[in-house]
């Protein structure tokens, strides 16, 4: 055997095709297989890779960690080169290749990796870039609905852009005594934009330009406006319309109407629906001269009235001094001040009127009945002409408005104006049509049946002068007015009793 046969290794076989790929056309160590990495294996595993069907390639789908750097992956090699083939000249003798630096695979960690969103530091992010000087601020937020709200300055999308304030500013206008308007006082917190951070540099959020002056001024106007009409209003009514018949009268200065006991101004003289009375006193005055003092005191119908005083010289009546004022009616009453009131005149109105039976009183008419009835009561209210007897208990326009304050009981006065009765009445329900108070009718409440709505009164003056029981069925009433009254003593309009 020749010298350059016995060079060649005994265990490599003399024939046959070779049993590896390639050498590869670097120099280096063979590569690991494709799609692993040395670090993810153990160093048992890495000259023994495990084909793709064995269950540890299943965590092949995630994501790798990254490779820890300055460890540079060191190749691995296990085999030893294929022989070379036949024929070919003999390879020069190589040393054998140091042992590769296994890597070191990194600590497995406690817990799993974080999330990225975790990663993110804590500091304040950096301001949003200005916006381009083209685009156009987006739109302020507005509720869904266009209904005005005072209190909401925004401008609506559609409205005409008053374009931004030269610098960025937030100072207050320039009217000291308007305040700058806050946002979102009085609306929910509309969702907010990244333009409208305060860090924003480029641009600062609008301010509304005359809003605020805007509705000053219309305050300003309506409150004048309607202060001015108020007092218009009120002069007026005061002058003009007082609601009660008591009002301004020509005192007539020139008739010196206060010489006379008794007298009263020409304007309410002969007139039958009113009650007067006046009280005279005497006093010394700074100067030492005798001066008297006329007070006049002038009820109407409504119960309101009118007190003129006279101050004078009697030495020299024609230098008096006149003043009017005027007092409204005076407030209705409670149900038992009615009750009280009654107790004290009704009960000795009734028992007077029964003796009277069958006679005639006064000067037989119906309204003299009543006035002998109430002269010997003492400290009573006397009547406003003939419509008016005291407090109202009982009112009825025709059957078409009633009104009733109190029970109706004996002793009240009951009063017809104008009225028309018509129904039946007896056991044979005979029609009947009765007219009472043309003129006005007064009588003396004697009994009341709230049921059948049945009122029976003394009465004088209507069929006959002498006093007798009449009975009136006010479910009847088909026109005029029916009143009940309730005598009332003087202090219900301030009056003293001494008068």
């Amino acid at each position: 055997m020749s010298a350059r046969a016995s060079t060649i290794p005994l265990s490599t076989p003399s024939a046959g095709p070779p049993q590896a790929p390639p050498r590869p056309e670097g120099p280096g160590s063979p590569r690991s297989p494709p799609g692993r990495r040395p670090s993810y294996f153990n160093p048992d595993q890495i000259s023994s890779p495990q084909s793709p069907g064995t269950p540890g390639n299943k965590r092949a789908s995630r994501l790798p960690p990254p490779i820890p750097l300055g460890i540079p992956p060191a190749p691995s090699q296990d085999r030893a080169p294929p022989p070379p083939p036949p024929g070919a000249p003999p390879l020069p003798p190589q040393a054998a290749p140091a042992p590769a630096p296994r890597a070191v695979p990194p600590p497995l960690p406690s817990q799993p990796p974080p999330r990225t969103s975790t990663d993110i530091p804590r500091g304040a992010p950096p301001p949003p870039p200005p916006p381009p000087p083209s685009a156009k601020p987006p739109a302020p937020w507005e509720p869904e609905d266009n209904i005005y709200d005072p209190f909401n300055y925004s401008a609506k999308p559609n409205a005409p852009s008053y374009g931004a304030p030269p610098t960025p500013s937030y100072a207050a206008p320039a009217t000291p005594k308007v305040e700058p308007v806050e946002e979102d006082l009085y609306s929910a917190s509309p969702p907010r934009s990244a333009y409208a951070s305060p860090t924003q540099v480029g641009r600062a959020p609008q301010q509304p330009p005359n809003k605020p002056s805007l509705r000053q001024s219309l305050d300003v106007s309506r409150s004048g406006v309607t202060a001015g009409v108020r007092r218009s209003t009120d002069l007026n009514r005061m002058t003009m319309d007082s609601g009660f018949i008591a009002n301004d009268v020509d005192l007539a200065p020139n008739s010196q109407w206060w010489t006379v006991k008794g007298g009263i101004p020409p304007i309410f003289q002969n007139r039958k629906d009113i009650l007067t009375e006046s009280d005279d006193t005497s006093s010394i005055s700074e100067a030492n001269l005798p001066v008297v003092t006329r007070e006049l005191y002038v009820l109407f119908i409504d119960y309101s009235q009118t007190i003129i005083a006279a101050q004078y010289n009697p030495k020299d009546p024609a230098d008096c001094q006149l003043e009017q004022k005027h007092e409204p009616p005076p407030a209705r009453l409670r149900q038992d001040q009615l009750e009280q009131t009654h107790e004290k005149f009704g009960r000795r109105i009734i028992e007077a009127v029964g003796v009277r039976q069958n006679t005639i009183v006064g000067d037989g008419t119906p309204q003299g009945l009543v006035m002998e009835l109430l002269k010997p009561l003492e400290g009573v209210l006397m009547p406003v002409g003939s419509r008016g007897y005291g407090a109202i208990v009982y009112s009825n326009l025709g059957n078409a408005s009633t009104q009733q304050f109190d029970e109706i009981r004996q002793g009240d006065i009951v009063t017809f104006r104008n009225t028309r009765f018509q129904g039946k009445h007896g056991s044979m329900h005979t029609k009947y049509t009765a007219e009472v108070g043309k003129p006005d009718h007064v009588g003396v409440v004697a009994e009341w049946d709230g049921t059948k709505k049945k009122l029976r009164a003394w009465e004088q003056g209507r069929e006959s002068k002498k006093v007798k029981l009449e009975s009136f069925k006010l479910d009847d009433l088909r026109s005029g007015e029916v009143k009940i009254w309730r005598v009332m003593p003087k202090t219900w309009v301030g009056w003293g009793v001494g008068r």
